[in-house]
């Protein structure tokens, strides 16, 4: 579990179904309950090097075998989530660097990776917006793969939607 107080602002391009938010090396899940189901055995590391092949080719962006086979999958991802002006409801970004949006002057012209992974809450939590929370975060979820438009008007590739099971403790944003 993680602190609300220490919760931030919603995120961006690629979803996983989460089962576990937490900052990374904080606790994770203090009841035996919760932590025997989210055990190591049950889920793939995934890095976002893991995304796309590199150098990016005459295709744009290609999705590796890695990425591919872990679609539908139980991951573990770690990240930094972006800090948005105007975060949506129900999702955030996560990146492999820090990043802060400026939408009200900027627009879509912004300096978010092709690697952008959008984290979903759970659906009963679809319409808190997180706030913003500086550090690394241990993301662990089910990835699922394919073009879709988010709530933020942006496109996204790959998810991390959170799993009903884990209290997420996200606050609303004012």
């Amino acid at each position: 579990m993680f602190n609300p107080s220490s919760m931030a602002a919603p995120a961006l391009c690629i979803c996983l179904t989460l089962s576990l938010v937490t900052p990374a090396g904080a606790a994770r899940a203090t009841d035996s309950e919760a932590a025997s189901s989210m055990s190591t055995a049950e889920v793939s590391a995934l890095s976002f090097k893991d995304f796309y092949h590199m150098p990016i080719g005459p295709k744009g962006l290609e999705p590796t075998d890695k990425l591919r086979k872990l679609n539908g999958h139980r991951v573990r991802i770690t990240g930094y989530m972006v800090r948005e002006e105007e975060p949506a409801k129900g999702v955030f970004m996560l990146t492999p660097q820090p990043v802060s949006l400026a939408e009200v002057a900027d627009g879509p012209a912004d300096d978010l990776p092709g690697t952008t992974l959008f984290v979903h809450l759970p659906p009963s939590d679809q319409d808190l917006a997180m706030r913003f929370r500086a550090g690394r975060w241990e993301l662990v979820g089910e990835l699922s793969l394919g073009g879709r438009n988010e709530e933020n008007g942006r496109i996204s590739y790959a998810r991390l939607i959170l799993d009903e099971s884990v209290k997420t403790a996200a606050k609303a944003s004012k």
